[in-house]
This record gives C-alpha cells, sequence and structure tokens, in this order.
C-alpha cells in the first residue's frame, strides 16, 4: 500500500524525531538503571562478604578472659582542666573534683582511657613512618576508636541490665551525651543489641562506626585541633617530615578499629577528609628535595607566615605559595646569624636567596608542588579577595629578626615564578649568577658561613623540686575486655560473666561514684561494715570498691 505524500512528510517531520528522542530517553534510563542495580548488587555484595569475614574470624580464635581488671588512679587536683579521665604515660587518671559530680565514676570512660593505652602499644607515635596529613588522622582515629570502646562498654552495660526498667536506665543515663546517637536508635528499637540475625549486627554495627566518625568529627575535631598539631611537631621533630607510607597507615588504621574482634575500619563509609591548612601545606614540604633538611623549623617557620596567603586573591595564590616556601627556606638558611651578623654581612642574604633560587629553577620536585597547590583547600573563602598591593603582603614573609631581607636581596621580585624552557632556564641564571653556586666548593663555604658559632659551655642549672601530686593508691576495677573477640564468639558462660561483673558495678551506692567525701562519710555512720575497706580516703576520695558491692549480688 503506497502513503499519500503529506503523511510521509508527517511521519518524517515529526514522528521519526520523536522515536530518536524516546529510544534516547529510554536509553539513559536504561543507563542510569544499569548503574543503580550495580550499586544495590556491590552493596549486596559488601554486607555478604562482611557476614562472612565475620563467620570467619568467629572461627579463628578462643576467648582467654573475657574480662579486663585494669587499674587507675584517682586524683585529686583542685582544677583538672578539660579532662575527666586522663590516659598519659602508661597511667589511667581518674580526676576527683570534690562536689563536681561530672567527674563520677563511670566505666565507659575508663574504658576510653584504656583503648588509647591499648593504642599506644601498637606504637603508633614514633614506630612508623607517615605523611604529615596520615599521622594527623591518625591521631583523631585514636580519639574516635576510644569513643567507640567506650559506646561498646555503654551496651554492655545495657545488655547485662536485668529488665526493661533496668535498660531504660541505661538508655537515660547516656542519652544526653557523645553517645546520643547509638541509644536513640535502641529507644526506637531500630537498633537491636540483643539480636542475633546478620542483618541487624552489620546495621549496628555500621552504625557504630559511622555514627561515632561523625559524630567526633562533628562535635570534638575543632576542640582537639591545636593538641593534634602540636603532637604532629613533635612527629617531625623526632622523626622528619616524610612522604607516604599507606601501608603504615592501614596497618595501624586496622588495629585501632579491631575492637572486641570486630574491624569497624571496614565499616566506613569513607575515611576522613582532612581540610587543616597547616597540615595539608606540611604535606607538601617533603615532596621538594631541596627542603628536607630542616623539618620541624622548616614547617614552623612555614606556618608563621601561612596566614598571610588568605590576604592574596586566587589570582595570585601560585605566587604567594612560592614566596612563602622560597622566605622560608632563606629564614631556614640564616638561622643561627644574629641580627648584627647579618646587618655587617647583607651580601650573605643575597648569597643565600641566589642559592635557592638556583634550585627553585632546575629542581622539579619544587615547580611540581607550587603547579599543585591550587588543588589543596586552604582557606577557599578567602580566596576570592582581589588584593591591592600583592608585592607587599609577599615583602611581609621576608620579615626577619626586625629585618626585611628583601632589601638585602639584589633585584627582588616577588613574581618567582618558575621557568621551564631551557633557554629561559638559562638566561635567568645568567643573571642571577645561579649557576655560579652549582660550583660544590662554593656551596660548601657558604654552609660553613652559616653554621653555628659554638657557645660556651654553660653550668647545669640545679634540678626543680619535684611537688608530689596527690594520686590515691592503685585501684582496680573490671571492664569488658575489647582486646579479645568478646563480639565475635563469646560463649554464654564468657557473656554471664561480663555481665556479672557489671550488675556489680551497677550496686555501688551512688554516693561512691560520686565527688563528696562529705556524703560519703554520713553514708559510712549508717554502713560501718564498709570502714574497713577505705583507703587514704580523706585525703583522695578513693575507695576499694569491691566491699561496697551487695552481698547477695556479690554471691550470685
Amino acid at each position: 500500500m503506497k502513503l499519500p505524500e503529506n503523511i510521509k512528510k508527517f511521519i518524517k517531520r515529526y514522528l521519526t524525531p520523536t522515536a530518536i528522542i524516546g529510544s534516547f530517553g529510554f536509553g539513559i534510563y536504561g543507563y542510569y538503571s544499569h548503574l543503580e542495580k550495580q550499586k544495590i548488587t556491590k552493596e549486596k555484595a559488601r554486607i555478604e562478604k562482611l557476614q562472612q569475614d565475620s563467620i570467619k574470624k568467629a572461627t579463628q580464635t578462643k576467648i582467654q578472659y573475657p574480662v579486663l581488671n585494669i587499674a587507675y588512679r584517682n586524683d585529686t587536683l583542685e582544677n583538672s582542666g578539660t579532662a575527666l579521665y586522663l590516659y598519659y604515660a602508661g597511667k589511667i587518671t581518674r580526676y576527683y573534683v570534690e562536689h563536681d559530680d561530672r567527674y563520677k565514676l563511670q566505666l565507659p570512660y575508663l574504658a576510653h582511657e584504656e583503648w588509647h593505652h591499648h593504642n599506644t602499644e601498637s606504637g603508633f607515635r614514633y614506630k612508623y613512618y607517615y605523611s604529615p596529613v596520615d599521622y594527623y588522622k591518625l591521631c583523631m582515629h585514636n580519639e574516635i576508636s576510644a569513643n567507640i570502646a567506650a559506646i561498646l562498654t555503654a551496651r554492655y552495660e545495657y545488655l547485662a541490665a536485668p529488665n526493661k526498667k533496668e535498660k531504660q536506665k541505661i538508655i537515660n543515663r547516656y542519652k544526653n551525651t557523645y553517645m546520643k546517637f547509638y541509644f536513640s536508635e535502641v529507644a526506637k528499637g531500630n537498633i537491636k543489641p540483643e539480636s542475633k540475625l546478620q542483618e541487624d549486627i552489620i546495621r549496628e554495627r555500621h552504625l557504630i562506626a559511622n555514627g561515632t566518625l561523625n559524630m567526633w568529627m562533628n562535635k570534638f575535631s575543632g576542640h582537639y585541633r591545636s593538641s593534634f598539631y602540636a603532637m604532629l611537631q613533635t612527629y617531625v621533630k623526632n622523626i622528619g617530615l616524610v612522604p607516604n607510607h599507606k601501608k603504615n597507615y592501614e596497618h595501624i588504621l586496622n588495629y585501632m578499629y579491631t575492637i572486641g574482634g570486630v574491624n569497624f575500619a571496614d565499616y566506613f563509609e569513607k575515611d576522613i577528609t582532612l581540610k587543616e591548612d597547616k597540615v595539608l601545606i606540611a604535606e607538601q614540604l617533603p615532596k621538594i628535595r631541596f627542603m628536607k633538611a630542616g623539618n620541624i623549623d622548616i614547617m614552623n617557620i612555614v606556618n608563621q607566615n601561612y596566614h598571610l596567603m588568605q590576604q592574596v586573591g586566587i589570582d595570585k595564590q601560585t605566587e604567594i605559595f612560592e614566596n612563602l616556601l622560597i622566605s622560608s627556606q632563606l629564614k631556614y638558611m640564616l638561622r643561627h646569624k644574629t641580627e648584627e651578623e647579618i646587618k655587617e654581612n647583607p651580601q650573605l642574604v643575597n648569597l643565600c636567596y641566589r642559592k635557592i633560587m638556583n634550585k627553585v629553577y632546575t629542581d622539579r620536585s619544587f615547580t611540581k608542588v607550587v603547579a599543585s597547590y591550587p588543588l589543596l583547600s586552604i582557606n577557599r573563602s578567602h580566596l576570592k579577595i582581589k588584593d591591592t598591593d600583592f608585592e607587599s603582603i609577599a615583602r611581609q614573609m621576608y620579615q626577619f629578626k626586625g629585618m626585611d631581607l628583601t632589601t638585602m636581596i639584589t633585584d627582588f621580585s616577588a613574581n618567582n615564578v618558575p621557568i621551564h624552557t631551557k633557554f629561559e632556564q638559562g638566561f635567568e641564571n645568567n643573571k642571577t649568577k645561579g649557576l655560579f653556586y652549582l660550583f660544590p666548593q662554593m656551596s660548601a663555604q657558604l654552609e660553613k658561613i652559616l653554621e653555628p658559632k659554638q657557645s660556651p659551655k654553660l653550668s647545669p642549672l640545679e634540678p626543680k623540686k619535684e611537688t608530689k601530686t596527690r594520686v590515691s593508691e592503685i585501684m582496680r576495677i573490671n571492664l569488658p575486655n575489647l582486646r579479645e573477640p568478646i563480639l565475635l564468639h563469646a560463649t554464654p558462660q564468657d557473656e554471664e560473666l561480663i555481665f556479672a561483673k557489671l550488675r556489680e558495678f551497677e550496686q555501688i551506692p551512688d554516693v561512691f561514684k560520686c565527688c563528696n567525701t562529705a556524703a560519703q562519710r554520713n553514708y559510712l555512720k549508717k554502713h560501718k561494715e564498709y570502714i574497713d575497706s577505705l583507703k587514704n580516703f580523706q585525703s583522695t576520695g578513693s575507695i576499694d570498691i569491691s566491699p561496697m558491692i551487695k552481698n547477695k549480688i556479690r554471691t550470685k
């Protein structure tokens, strides 16, 4: 059958494009559906792997000690700072501040410090090489994993509670703490700690891992920023500025997060994304070959001036970063020279600058780092600023011991962008006499001039008299032993022992968990059978907790 001409035109003009567009639309829909199916399949495979890993790990080891007996001390400092509990140098301290019940004796917070003890035993601080970013992140993971240990201890308290009323008491105890994200889900029934179903177990572990990480990043990361940076400085001072060693990072990460036998790092949706400007700059320094010497000195000089970069617009971002690095290296080279010596020999500044610039133009690692700088996330909000006097801001980076070093440098320019072509590079080196300082004998002579003068030996100072801190005798307390795989294959007998110890602790009169020695004395007048259990009571507030437990519970 032959179609009329006008119908052919209609099909050609309207139906054919519609069919093409429709096919294209269905193609896109099919593509995204395929991606979504792939995503669902991938997630199912991930969950199945976690289940298989759990089953595999469950058959690997036996529990030796389901309960861990730890030692701690009470410290009756009048002002404990921000810490309620502290782990330091192999010791756990519970601060005891009179009439301040924030310092109440609570097992999860002791478990937190005990997990710091566990992490420290790995030797992660000075035994392994990491990049500055990875070390800083491990300091964060040290805290996050300790918080997971605390939450798991509170979870065991919940499981040990004998009835719904007592379980609700545990929920109420922690509902206004950093554990809220977990216990609110338990209260709603979305998380079931008692369940033995794999999907419930995986859901709970996923919440504990990601909930703790997100909570800590939002609530505590800012508070710890300065102390972690000080730890990074100590690390760099002892170990040096080193490039990436991801295997070491992964090894320690898995060590920290294997809690109760479960590696909670497996459940993280993503690792920490670091935004600390100073650490991101420190990460770049070991990549520059000629700036590896100096370590902590270079790092600290860079950080003293990095705030000046915030005043420069994105159009000058590369140049200002380059000046930051060059000026820091210059100050490092001159660090042993006094103001008088530099003023008497200004040519020394010029020589050092020429040597550095020779490296800048010949060392490709410098160019590479400078080129990658715009990828850093340094105060993006400030990068919109259009600077009116870039040259003056750059010169501020060269202020040293009250002097402007740029006045001693021949033809100083803040726009020292590295040149790539051989012709331009050779021209620039000749212009600055940079090639002259490549000769080893001249470099050696310059280094000798820059060496510190030997200062006369000083007589040793008299040692300061040590002030004795008011600490109690060693106290002992039982915790669920998260160093062993109790989450994976605890027997009913293991769990019953853990629960029995936790119930014993619950039976200690509240007055002895708080910090009111007068109230404790009054309680003892009515319960004289407990008097023999006290040691150094009036001076420290510490007690031997075992006799405070009700006899019927102890017998049971």
